[in-house]
């Protein structure tokens, strides 16, 4: 199993974040004017299309039930890890954003592809990551964009920030699509919506190996393996308690308990670029998460399996 998590997950991701490091070498690229084409083109398609394609029932809003309040819950964790340590604004909400937010797209929808391949429950089980994703897609481009904008302006400020992101405008745009008695699939502009939204997981990875490339690494930084603690051992922790607490079972239990063990996501470094709000430190833990979750995430999965 870990074999196949680390040719078919793992060097894959890396290899594209590769390329955009040597790209960021060879070339002086603006990060932030790359991450702007994520967060206003790729980012917004993405919802788009996943939530216009996915049926919505009351079984498949229980991950988003959970993955808000697990959300929530990280966050409270970020909070009193920050006051605890004494940490500024920034460094705080920087913090947050890693833990809360974990790579459920690009890495997590491939890996439940894995866990549960050959079973009968292999479309639910995806089906469910895929409304995790759009939640944390939804959470990050919203609360994750005001606790980055709070790290260098003020409530008002911050939150017009967040009302004017896309990914917003995107929600909304689907949810109306939906109500409309039309299949908009088959509009002739369609397919630029799906090559934008596919382009998204890509252009993620490299934008995240080009911040590397520019990122000085601090590799006695206590706070950035301080922070990979939080999202790799404590996160699984409180998804379980949350699994308990909502009484959830079988596959939906498996694939939320693995989700929860994921790491940091790449759209943190980006909504860190955005705001200037440490995307170095942002970036380091995205990298330290991603490479230590070799070992942890194995461990969750058998968990997961053993425990529902």
């Amino acid at each position: 199993m870990l074999l196949h998590i680390l040719l078919y997950n793992i060097a894959p991701v890396f290899f594209l974040i590769s390329l955009g490091y040597i790209l960021g070498k060879k070339f002086k690229l603006d990060i932030r004017s790359l991450s702007k084409l994520s967060i206003y083109i790729f980012v917004p398609a993405i919802i788009f299309l996943n939530l216009y394609e996915t049926e919505i029932n009351f079984n498949q809003l229980l991950p988003v039930i959970f993955t808000v309040i697990f959300v929530l819950a990280l966050s409270a964790v970020g909070s009193i890890a920050a006051k605890i340590y004494r940490y500024g604004d920034a460094r705080k909400n920087t913090i947050k954003n890693a833990i809360m937010f974990y790579n459920s797209g690009n890495f997590g929808i491939p890996l439940i592809s894995l866990v549960f391949a050959n079973t009968p429950v292999t479309d639910y089980a995806v089906s469910i990551q895929i409304m995790i994703m759009i939640s944390q897609n939804l959470l990050n481009y919203s609360l994750g964009f005001y606790n980055a904008a709070r790290g260098s302006m003020d409530f008002k400020s911050s939150l017009k920030s967040v009302l004017k992101m896309p990914a917003i405008h995107a929600i909304i745009a689907a949810l109306v699509a939906k109500a409309i008695p039309c299949d908009l699939r088959n509009f002739f502009l369609w397919p630029a919506v799906t090559y934008a939204g596919n382009a998204m997981i890509a252009v993620n990875l490299l934008i995240l190996g080009i911040q590397l490339s520019l990122t000085k690494f601090e590799l006695k930084n206590k706070d950035v393996y301080f922070a990979a603690f939080l999202r790799l051992c404590i996160g699984p922790v409180i998804g379980y308690l949350l699994i308990l607490l909502l009484r959830l079972e079988g596959a939906m239990a498996k694939v939320l308990m693995i989700s929860s063990g994921l790491p940091t996501a790449v759209n943190t470094v980006l909504i860190a670029a955005e705001f200037n709000n440490e995307p170095e430190f942002a970036t380091q833990v995205v990298v330290v998460t991603t490479l230590f979750c070799l070992f942890t995430l194995p461990l969750v999965i058998y968990f997961a399996q053993m425990a529902f």
